[in-house]
């Protein structure tokens, strides 16, 4: 509509009005505009005042005529209009009032009233519009102030997306008729309902600028990237594979983000598993970026894998050769394939785990029954309670384990100890049993029930450890191989316990006697370890695995060298300028010399005979000795092997932050050591640490499309590595089941 004096006024008026070229209006109290249109404005005429009756000077005439001072305009109405004056018999006089939301044109004299103006607010379709996409509110900040709050429907879908991805609720949610009376009626009143297909669309735009920046970060902010990967269950031969990457960012700390979970509509073999973890990849541009990647032990996945080398081996600048070749080729050769593919160390600790629980089966089923049995029966729990009060014992129920999930095993029988008494004498009392049958719970029970306990402890604690998402667990495994083997050879020597420790030890001589080069590397790159300790910890595992491991150390000095010689060569540039090493104390290293020392009290003593080698000097000489490398080369890792191990032996040290705050000493070596360290041992930092089945999709999201529950998976993800909380969240919980089962007294 023009804005001129001479537009016409918008208004639904009779057409005796609009022939007497009055603008129309909708309320009766406003004649006077009309007749001082007519015949002119008066010097007698009222000054209305509204509002809080604050006046507002309307602009003097152009033509500087102040025979009369404009009226004042007090309405809080006006906030919402533009006004509009012309010239009437020498006077300049405000004949109307323009939305600022719709641009219509209303009457407005300075003698009439602002009642129509405010109907017309309450009523249009753009302010209700605008209202909707920004409402102001008041809100509290932590420190008790008071800030503005704007409500804006599109950040509301947004966080509707983030809300359904966290917490596995559907995706109608937003049109769900108690979520919407729940939003009005506690939080926002104009709260408007969001449709199914309106959340699929959010969804899929949420994702994409969340994909598009994480296909920033690793294309700018880093080198490389390790992979794991997993096969999740849906629907009958529906599952998926997930394809995750780890990576230490900027500020070097360890990071985790989910890529993609594929459906895997056709046969489970290693092209159709390789195909689609190549395509994950390069949808985000990591196919040449790839340090290693970490699986269980499927034959389908060393299948994959074998397709996936020729693409990913490109990392350090070499083609992967034959596996065929590797014996007469060079270790230089084959760098590239020392890291790429790393077997899941979870999961070979369930399967040794497994080989006692089979044969503990028996035992287990008898804490089983009884738990059962107090269970089935509301009164039976109720005389349970009533007895534990009495006997002064807080009462509380007691849960089953599941058999996919052994640490709900481990978790069954750490609660119900705490309880022996008070549950065996009411099983004993209550369990019915023929003639002559003996007790379901004996003492016998409650002594190997507490042997197993205590046996399984160690793996509970591993498996815990080595399945952590923010820090370096690569650096851990020689730690855990050495107190596994004790604790193996300890128990084999139990006379109640034995007859299960054999098949465990044949599992773990299968997977770990020969220590994956991975493990060696990362112990060695422990500024408290380097290879003097390295050293007396493979003289440690040959006496408890009667494993000669001289050749062994030759090979892991030869290959560390090899490998720092294609780093040198692929980020040599980087050495601009190197810093001398600090000069450390060399304080003697108590707690670790504990648990390495040849002739400590834990460990026993003793290099194996026959093993000259092991004793040899352990120094970077001897090192450079071995492999033929320029001094110019191996100076950072001759200098890093060198100098004395760190003095700081506690829970606290953070070996990222020591070769952070080395980099400019070690420029390369510390790159090296930054991707080594990035390395997981396990695929597993979820809901399935202990599961020995593999990962099964909720039923909830069985009926979405793949690439819809591809993208809730993956939003889900990286909310929670936002707020780093990416740990086993499923297993706490499951902790805190066995934990919380009280009863009230």
């Amino acid at each position: 509509m023009a804005g001129s004096d001479e537009e016409t006024v918008e208004v639904g008026m009779n057409e005796e009005r609009r022939l007497c070229g009055l603008a129309g209006d909708d309320d009766e109290d406003n004649m006077d505009e009309d007749r001082a249109a007519l015949f002119g404005a008066t010097t007698d005429d009222a000054i209305p005042v509204d509002g809080d009756g604050e006046h507002v000077e309307e602009p003097p005439a152009p033509d500087g005529n102040t025979a009369k001072r404009p009226r004042p305009s007090t309405s809080p109405v006006w906030a919402d209009y533009e006004k509009l004056f012309k010239e009437i018999n020498g006077k300049t006089v405000r004949y109307g009032a323009r939305c600022l939301h719709c641009s219509k044109v209303y009457s407005a004299f300075s003698s009439g009233g602002t009642g129509h103006l405010s109907r017309h607010i309450l009523v249009c379709v753009k302010k209700r519009e605008k209202d909707r996409m920004s409402q102001s509110q008041i809100s509290f900040t932590s420190d008790g102030s008071m800030r503005t709050w704007d409500y804006c429907p599109m950040r509301a879908r947004t966080e509707l997306v983030r809300l359904i991805a966290r917490l596995d609720v559907p995706i109608s949610l937003g049109e769900s008729e108690a979520f919407v009376e729940y939003i009005k009626n506690a939080h926002n009143p104009k709260y408007t309902k969001v449709s199914r297909q309106t959340t699929s669309r959010d969804i899929l735009k949420y994702f994409t600028d969340c994909k598009a920046k994480l296909v920033e970060t690793f294309t700018i902010s880093v080198n490389c990237v390790c992979l794991t990967s997993d096969i999740w269950s849906g629907n009958a031969k529906e599952d998926y594979i997930s394809v995750v990457a780890h990576y230490i960012n900027s500020d070097w700390q360890l990071e985790k983000r989910v890529l993609g979970l594929v459906l895997i509509d056709v046969s489970h073999n290693g092209q159709n598993i390789a195909n689609r973890a190549a395509s994950v990849l390069a949808d985000y541009g990591l196919s040449k970026k790839v340090f290693a990647v970490t699986l269980d032990n499927a034959s389908s996945n060393a299948s994959a894998m074998h397709k996936l080398k020729p693409i990913l081996s490109k990392y350090l600048g070499l083609e992967v050769i034959d596996e065929s070749e590797y014996a007469s080729s060079s270790l230089n050769n084959a760098v590239n394939s020392i890291f790429l593919h790393q077997r899941c160390a979870c999961h070979i600790l369930n399967l040794i785990v497994k080989e006692a629980l089979t044969t503990l089966k028996p035992l287990i089923e008898t804490f089983r029954t009884a738990i059962s049995f107090l269970n089935s029966s509301n009164q039976r729990i109720a005389a349970y309670k009533s007895y534990c009060i009495a006997t002064g014992v807080r009462p509380r129920k007691f849960q089953l384990d599941m058999e996919v999930r052994w640490n709900s095993t481990y978790l069954m029988l750490k609660h119900l100890f705490p309880h022996k008494s008070p549950f065996t004498t009411f099983i004993q009392a209550q369990y019915p049993r023929d003639e002559g049958e003996p007790l379901l719970l004996t003492e016998d029970h409650w002594m190997m029930a507490q042997k197993v306990l205590s046996f399984l402890e160690l793996f509970y604690d591993a498996t815990v450890t080595l399945s952590g998402v923010y820090y370096p667990t690569s650096p851990l495994m020689i730690h855990y191989l050495v107190k596994i083997s004790l604790h193996l050879k300890n128990y084999a020597n139990d006379v109640h316990i034995r007859f299960v420790v054999q098949p465990m030890i044949d599992k773990y001589n299968k997977y770990w006697r020969d220590i994956p080069l991975l493990y060696s590397f990362a112990f060695i790159l422990d500024p408290r370890a380097k290879m003097k300790d390295f050293t007396r910890v493979l003289r440690r595992l040959g006496n408890l695995t009667s494993t000669d491991y001289s050749a062994y150390l030759v090979g892991t000095r030869a290959r560390l060298a090899d490998v720092y010689n294609k780093y040198d060569e692929k980020y040599g540039v980087v050495r601009l300028r190197r810093t001398d090493p600090p000069v450390l104390s060399g304080k003697s290293r108590s707690a670790w010399d504990e648990i390495y020392d040849d002739d400590g009290p834990v460990l026993g003593g003793g290099i194996l005979p026959g093993n000259p080698n092991m004793s040899r000097d352990t120094s970077a000489t001897s090192l450079l000795n071995a492999v033929r490398s320029s001094a110019s080369n191996a100076s950072e890792l001759v200098s890093y092997l060198d100098c004395d191990t760190v003095n700081h032996l506690t829970d606290d040290f953070n070996i990222l932050d020591w070769w952070h705050q080395h980099k400019l000493t070690y420029p390369v070596l510390s790159i090296m050591a930054k991707d080594i360290l990035t390395v997981p041992v396990s695929t597993i930092s979820s809901e399935s640490t202990f599961s020995m089945t593999g990962r099964i999709i909720e039923e909830r999201r069985r009926s979405l499309k793949p690439e819809m529950m591809e993208m809730l998976t993956c939003i889900k993800d990286w909310e929670a590595a936002e707020a780093r909380l990416q740990q086993n969240v499923e297993d706490k919980e499951l902790e805190e089941a066995f934990e919380e089962l009280y009863l009230n007294s």
